[in-house]
């Protein structure tokens, strides 16, 4: 039996990498042989070469990681000339996306570091409320999840609440395979891309479209007014999420009857002064951003001045406050761990070869999105706003269960906006918010996202049960966005 088993790890191993090796050896061939393809009327040997590194990179970045490929990216466009050094490096790594992504993954870590993550995630399960039956500790810990993954990575959210679920089952004698359990583990890892899709703050995947609309069209949606949509939008599919699993997934949840949830808050220690400087902080910087959308219209100059500071400097200046505070003699942030250990570089060298890979693509030289337009436009000439919104959204939804979040909400967005700008009966700001959210909901299959990949790895979850509830949430954030976050948004957005 052990050498059957043996041989058949030892026969997918083998398969796994002769797909690899096979997918790397087309990527390489469209990323350098493409452009000797004879080009159509419209195009040149230069928009043959980007169109074959961009389908190139898409695959390479889906069967060889996002390390050494993205370095490849940036490398082959300049190689290539498409664009300058300085201009792939104005673009990627030397924008200001990952300047705040890097300083806010250091106040996340600072936050893991000093329990208050985790304290929070406790205290939201830990009250009256969630004691007032099965159902009600459910909805109030998994929603727990999704409101700490709105402020930070939700694979840092979903760390932080599999360790305490994993402590509840220990305590109610639940096992892997039981229900129950695997309702709880499948929710959370559902629950925190719910919560990456309702602000900005710490979320590549919401921050790339945004982006991408600032740099085309010079229209800035700032945090507050994105994170109206986002917390609309998700708390929506929340309760559509819930209702789902009660009425539908059906577990036993009589174990939790006798659950006291007190007992999770008084194993909590104290909390420390170096816990309470991070609370401070952070909630400091979340109010600075708040205040950027809103005190300019009571006071525009001032307002004008809040909004210059961007997104990124006041994450720069909560690191920088972090760095100063000494307890005890040391500082409540050593910057050094922090960003070597608090800081997943892989992620940010990948959205800078995002960033570039787009900025790319859409260059009026190249011509690549008047082709597409051209070619596309009759086609959906005739929908309506609506339609053209629905069915957009449907398909990156549904495509999005099986790619990459950001990879999604990049090609979406080179290819939907620019037609949409060309339409002209389609509110483009409103498009994209749904683009950047509409990224985070990937909950079907492992691949899609970390969490959904720690969930089908854990040994708690059957993958079967992960893609039918699944799909069954997608399509609720198909019908979520389309009915609910465009016409939202394009009352924002007017």
């Amino acid at each position: 039996m052990q050498t059957t088993a043996k041989t058949a790890n030892r026969q997918t191993t083998v398969r796994k990498i002769n797909v690899k090796f096979i997918m790397q050896v087309i990527s390489f061939a469209l990323i350098f042989l493409f452009r000797f393809i004879p080009a159509p009327a419209g195009l040149t040997a230069d928009s043959m070469q980007m169109i074959g590194i961009f389908v190139g990179m898409l695959l390479l970045w889906n069967f060889a990681g996002i390390g050494w490929t993205s370095l490849l990216c940036m490398t082959t466009i300049v190689v290539f000339q498409i664009m300058t050094q300085t201009e792939v490096f104005a673009n990627g790594l030397g924008n200001w996306v990952n300047s705040f992504l890097y300083a806010f993954f250091m106040i996340s870590y600072v936050m893991a570091q000093t329990g208050l993550s985790k304290r929070i995630a406790i205290w939201s399960v830990s009250n009256k409320f969630a004691s007032r039956g099965p159902w009600t500790f459910i909805i109030i810990f998994l929603f727990a999840s999704v409101f700490l993954s709105a402020f930070m990575s939700q694979t840092a959210a979903l760390l932080v609440f599999i360790p305490i679920a994993e402590e509840l089952f220990k305590e109610l004698g639940l096992k892997k395979g039981d229900r129950l359990p695997q309702m709880i583990i499948l929710g959370l890892a559902m629950c925190v891309g719910i919560g990456s899709s309702m602000t900005p703050i710490g979320h590549a995947i919401v921050l790339i479209p945004l982006t991408f609309l600032a740099r085309d069209t010079n229209i800035n949606i700032d945090v507050l007014s994105y994170s109206i949509i986002g917390i609309v939008t998700g708390v929506l599919v929340f309760a559509a999420f819930i209702l789902i699993y009660k009425f539908f997934y059906r577990p036993d949840v009589r174990p939790l009857q006798n659950f006291d949830s007190k007992k999770l808050r008084g194993e909590l220690p104290p909390m420390s002064k170096q816990e309470k400087i991070a609370a401070v902080v952070f909630v400091s910087v979340i109010a600075i951003w708040i205040v950027q959308g809103t005190i300019g219209n009571i006071f525009p100059t001032f307002g004008a001045y809040m909004s210059s500071l961007g997104n990124a400097i006041p994450a720069f200046i909560g690191v920088i406050l972090l760095c100063l505070i000494n307890v005890e003699g040391k500082p409540v942030m050593d910057f050094k761990v922090a960003s070597t250990q608090g800081v997943p570089w892989n992620t940010l060298i990948f959205n800078a070869a995002v960033l570039v890979l787009s900025a790319a693509l859409v260059q009026d030289k190249l011509g690549i999105t008047k082709y597409f337009a051209k070619i596309v436009g009759p086609i959906v000439g005739d929908f309506s706003s609506f339609l053209f919104v629905l069915v957009a959204t449907f398909l990156l939804v549904m495509l999005k269960q099986f790619v990459s979040s950001t990879i999604m909400a990049t090609v979406f967005y080179s290819l939907l906006i620019p037609l949409a700008i060309t339409l002209g009966n389609v509110n483009v700001a409103a498009l994209t918010v749904l683009i950047a959210a509409g990224a985070s909901y990937a909950w079907s299959t492992p691949p899609s996202t970390i969490p959904m990949a720690l969930a089908g790895g854990s040994g708690w979850v059957d993958l079967r049960i992960m893609l039918k509830y699944g799909l069954a949430l997608a399509l609720v954030g198909v019908v979520v966005l389309s009915f609910v976050g465009y016409p939202l948004a394009s009352i924002i957005f007017k």
